[in-house]
């Protein structure tokens, strides 16, 4: 939220190599994971939204699709709001689950109650459906997906599928080699944008 900032302009400069890529087109989706629980995912993800809504001329929707440990909520001010897991489980309305955050043109969808069978309600039917939708039905609307570890979380590999793009968040120091090369085969090494260095 301070664009002068090292961290902004950091934000920035990730924003722009996604979204003016040399080659190719850019993706309309984005899916962010990490190998290991408190790399900094959640973190990623917010900021690449707020970057994209501020200072491109575009919507963004950024959905928390970590059904275990959901976070964003928090991380924009919220209390404890209804989201995905609502929508999947309880068949709400989308449009009423969407929140409104201080930046002009970022929506979330936030995580919502913790489910009992995350698994199985973020590989369903509805869930592909709900993707599809906020993909095709608006031209100028990117979505930021954030995504738990593929070794907590087996919907990872199913979301992975159903994206333009991938990035991985690596923390320094900390998350093994093996482990990134395990998660860029979980995911597919095809669709991934690149990897954002965590300190």
């Amino acid at each position: 939220m301070d664009p002068q900032s090292y961290e902004a302009e950091q934000f920035k400069i990730l924003r722009n190599n996604i979204l003016f890529p040399l080659a190719g087109q850019a993706p309309r989706s984005i899916l962010v994971t990490s190998s290991l629980q408190g790399e900094g995912k959640s973190f990623v993800s917010a900021n690449l939204a707020v970057s994209i809504a501020m200072n491109v001329n575009k919507h963004v929707l950024l959905i928390d699709c970590d059904l275990r440990k959901p976070d964003l909520h928090r991380i924009f001010g919220f209390g404890d709001v209804p989201g995905l897991s609502d929508y999947l489980a309880e068949h709400r309305d989308l449009g009423s689950l969407l929140q409104r955050t201080e930046v002009e043109r970022l929506s979330l969808l936030p995580g919502g109650p913790l489910a009992a069978n995350p698994s199985e309600l973020m590989s369903s039917e509805r869930m592909t459906g709900m993707l599809e939708e906020v993909k095709h039905r608006y031209n100028d609307r990117l979505i930021v997906i954030d995504s738990p570890p593929p070794v907590m979380a087996a919907e990872t590999s199913y979301l992975a599928r159903q994206v333009d793009g991938i990035l991985l968040v690596v923390q320094y120091g900390k998350t093994p080699r093996e482990a990134v090369e395990d998660l860029m085969d979980t995911v597919g090494s095809e669709k991934i944008l690149g990897t954002v260095i965590n300190y």
